[in-house]
Formats: structure tokens, sequence, C-alpha cells
């Protein structure tokens, strides 16, 4: 019974882990973020599971307020800002959540997107 338990837990454990890095974008540093925001170029690192369709598919919704390139081996999303506002940034977070992101982690520290949205890109 013990080795059934521990079992389950290790399995619930690696789904857990593989769930929560599935749905989790990073940046590489809080200073390029803010310079970044200042400059009107972000880059974030999507998801595994995210695809090149899949980006530019959402991406081209949002082509008013930024365009979006992305990198397939190393999954870094660049951002440019058309417009470079905080309502044009906001969108940023729409952009992301249809990328199936729900956190974004800055310098180890994880956000929701609407603390993200409010921490750095406002």
């Amino acid at each position: 019974m013990r080795s059934f338990l521990t079992i389950l837990l290790f399995v619930f454990s690696l789904t857990l882990v593989n769930a929560q890095s599935s749905s989790t974008a990073t940046c590489s540093s809080k200073a390029n973020l803010v310079k970044g925001v200042e400059s009107g170029l972000i880059e974030l690192t999507l998801p595994e599971t995210s695809t090149k369709d899949d980006v530019a598919k959402y991406a081209s919704y949002y082509k008013n307020a930024f365009l979006v390139t992305f990198d397939e081996k190393s999954h870094v999303a660049t951002i440019k800002m058309v417009e470079n506002t905080s309502s044009n940034r906001r969108v940023i977070v729409r952009f992301l959540s249809a990328n199936q992101v729900q956190n974004v982690i800055v310098e180890g520290k994880s956000f929701i997107l609407n603390d993200f949205f409010e921490n750095f890109l406002k």
C-alpha cells in the first residue's frame, strides 16, 4: 500500500510540474524587460508547447497593437509595439492568454498575467 501511495504521489507531482511549465512564459531578466518596455521591443520565452503557427495566428489578431516574431528553436517571441502605449501593452496579456500562458516568470518569481502587466508593462 505504501508503494502505491508513493507512486501515486510521484505521478501527481510530475503532472503538476508539467502542467505548470506548459503554461508559463519567462523573461530573461527584469532589466531586459524594463528596457524592452521603454524601447517597445519586448522579448518573452513562450512555453515549449507553443508552435510557430499558433503564435502567428494569435499575433494576427493584435497587429494594430504589435507585431510578433517567433524563434521556434528557442521559443523566444519578440514583440514589437506599433505604438508603445500602456493600453497597447495591455493587449500583450491577451496575446499570452491566447497562447495558453497563465504565468510569467521574471528573475525566478512567478506573476499571474494581470500582476505581470501591473508590475512590468503598465
